[in-house]
């Protein structure tokens, strides 16, 4: 019943998304309030520097 949905979706993407582009270095996931400093990023490959941000609210 999804398989239609899924080959649109799948058919949608372009080439570039299935291949290693030298462009991308690392992805970085963070969830925190107050840690700062310097992590890896998921695959090693880069670093982030942490620092906490606060966003007023509407």
């Amino acid at each position: 019943m999804y398989v239609p949905i899924v080959d649109a979706v799948l058919g949608a993407l372009p080439s570039s998304w299935w291949t290693d582009d030298p462009d991308y270095v690392d992805s970085g996931y963070t969830l925190s309030t107050t840690s700062t400093g310097r992590v890896n990023g998921a695959a090693a490959n880069g670093w982030l520097d942490l620092a906490p941000y606060w966003v007023e609210q509407l």
